[in-house]
């Protein structure tokens, strides 16, 4: 009789442990959330590089000049990351006629995702110079990272990999910080 339990309590744990193993979430499939976020996400980040650019390229030595150089440092590692993961899943990048955000319920065309800036938005900041440039990169970029908090918010909660929540939750937070370094610099400046 205790043979026979010890073999039922065997043959329990090792199905318990063969189902666990099946539902090991370590590699979770890339979900709609996942995929949405990510080629969103770089469509997002690629405007911030163009941000600070035009900037850069018109105020070389600007007093927003490293938090510009900032923004292309950090969100060019995010895309090659972002890119990485769209690789691993078997999926190109978003096309610019797309509808983006459809995985946060919010469809609407990629220019028109929050945050993002107008073609007429980025001429005035072409156009500007000296304190004018500094006071609207920073108000440009505050705005711009504001829409992606709001994405990336959407993605930690709502992505399927945890390695993708986890990423997203970071970049919300990170984008923030900045946000709130901007407004002090303004206040530092006597923007």
């Amino acid at each position: 009789m205790a043979v026979a339990v010890i073999a039922i309590v065997a043959v329990v744990v090792f199905v318990a442990g063969a189902r666990w193993a099946a539902t090991d979430t370590s590699e979770e499939p890339y979900g709609n959330a996942d995929i949405g976020f990510l080629q969103d996400m770089i469509d997002h980040h690629e405007q911030a590089l163009v941000i600070s650019q035009i900037y850069l390229d018109n105020n070389p030595d600007g007093a927003a000049r490293p938090y510009a150089r900032e923004v292309i440092l950090f969100q060019e590692r995010d895309i090659e990351r972002m890119e990485a993961w769209l690789d691993e899943a078997g999926v190109e990048r978003g096309g610019p006629g797309r509808t983006a955000m459809g995985w946060m319920g919010m469809p609407v065309a990629v220019e028109q995702m929050p945050g993002m800036q107008s073609p007429n938005r980025l001429a005035e900041l072409e156009a500007a110079n000296g304190p004018q440039a500094d006071r609207l990169f920073f108000d440009i970029m505050s705005d711009h990272h504001l829409g992606g908090v709001h994405m990336a918010d959407g993605a930690a909660s709502r992505a399927r990999r945890a390695e993708i929540r986890e990423f997203a939750s970071k970049m919300a937070d990170n984008q923030r910080i900045e946000v709130v370094e901007y407004d002090q610099a303004i206040r530092r400046l006597g923007l």
